[in-house]
């Protein structure tokens, strides 16, 4: 027997060399390791075969029940399930869980939750181009979404009104697509009441057709785990927090939006944490900003870089790559840092007082240090300006191209 799963180990280890896949799945007793398969190109056998070693961890082989490149199919035990099917949503409560209650008008599904003992666990799948959640509940949760693809034609598409920690998992291997009704009073087509936390290496598309694409009323934080979430259009900010943004992870695209790339907007109480900031620490960025007078990242107050790549092209008159409303401060205390700016726009006029602004690559109304990490701002505007720094710019290591005034 043992020979027969080293024989079929040693195939499969043998097809990572020419597997389309990105990730492969190790299984043993139930639980599964993700590896990447561009770093298991070696996979060394040793002890006769009784051992195999990826990426520097050594596993026996007799131990090893799978190894697959198929993500694994999401567990709904234990969950509540929401299911759309066209014009029709089906909801599933397991026996065990109490305080949950619901209601089903066509494809329109409202939750309500008053457990205040358990973190209650969603899954929502399936497809309408007439459906939407509104989920009421004010105990944290998680949500899960397993191939969800969701249009609502009343108001925003998800609308979870918990003013607790949420956790949205994009279940891995799976596309996640919403969009809002084109008219409605919804803030974004995915809103959050409490502080959203995505992870999850699934993706996620959304368009916003009548202001923002994800809107939380406190942070917004991308887990490391998180996969990618692709702005289609707003047409408001693609990315709007109401206390703070935090990226530790994931692909982020954003692009065609009226308003903002990403904001991170200040509350009106100064003792919330991290109030108005912007904290990046991995991830790729990529925004494409083309609205007159708009930004690809603004915050009410620090933004601090200490890891990603970030790619801005703004091209709209008076537009900002990167607007701080306080200090910047550069790094790689977490990962490489990497950011590119094209400004190309030219000057704006506001009609409303006749006052003119610059496009620019960054604008920061304090101080700005440099540590680490490379940072180029290209202008092909004569109009356009690349970094101005209103207070104090300090350069401690980090290597800058542009023209900072």
């Amino acid at each position: 027997m043992r020979k027969s799963i080293l024989f079929i180990i040693m195939i499969l280890a043998a097809a990572v060399q020419s597997s389309a896949q990105q990730y492969m799945y190790l299984w043993q007793f139930g639980e599964y390791t993700k590896i990447s398969c561009d770093e298991a190109t070696q996979m060394p056998f040793s002890a006769a075969g009784s051992r195999i070693t990826i990426n520097g961890t050594t596993y026996y082989t007799s131990a090893i029940d799978s190894l697959t490149f198929t993500p694994p199919a999401l567990n709904t035990e234990g969950k509540v399930v929401v299911t759309y099917n066209g014009a029709s949503a089906s909801v599933s409560i397991p026996a065990g869980i109490s305080g949950v209650t619901y209601s089903v008008s066509g494809a329109h599904v409202s939750l309500t939750s008053t457990n205040v003992a358990d973190e209650l666990e969603y899954v929502l799948q399936g497809t309408s181009n007439v459906g939407s959640l509104v989920y009421t509940g004010s105990y944290k949760c998680k949500f899960y979404l397993n191939g969800l693809n969701l249009t609502s034609n009343k108001n925003g598409a998800i609308d979870i009104q918990c003013g607790k920690r949420v956790e949205l998992i994009l279940h891995e291997g799976t596309v996640n697509t919403l969009c809002d009704a084109t008219t409605g009073t919804q803030k974004a087509t995915l809103y959050c009441k409490g502080h959203l936390e995505i992870e999850g290496a699934g993706t996620l598309n959304l368009t916003g057709r009548v202001k923002h694409a994800i809107r939380s009323k406190e942070y917004l934080q991308l887990k490391r785990s998180t996969g990618t979430i692709t702005v289609l259009s707003a047409a408001g900010d693609g990315l709007h927090a109401g206390q703070y943004f935090q990226m530790n992870g994931g692909v982020v695209n954003i692009a065609n939006v009226a308003g903002d790339g990403v904001q991170a907007e200040i509350t009106t109480d100064a003792t919330d944490e991290n109030n108005g900031q912007m904290i990046i620490k991995g991830g790729t960025l990529n925004v494409n900003i083309t609205g007159h007078d708009m930004d690809g990242l603004q915050c009410d107050d620090d933004l601090i870089i200490s890891g990603g790549n970030i790619t801005i092209y703004n091209s709209g008159n008076g537009s900002k790559g990167i607007s701080v409303n306080g200090d910047m401060f550069v790094s790689e205390d977490e990962n490489a840092t990497n950011i590119y700016v094209e400004a190309t726009g030219g000057t704006y006029i506001n009609p409303a007082d006749w006052t003119t602004s610059r496009c620019m690559g960054i604008k920061v109304d304090f101080d700005m240090t440099v540590s680490a990490g490379k940072i180029t701002v290209k202008n092909t505007n004569s109009a356009s300006r690349s970094i101005k720094v209103d207070g104090t710019y300090t350069n401690n290591g980090g290597t800058v191209n542009a023209t900072i005034e």
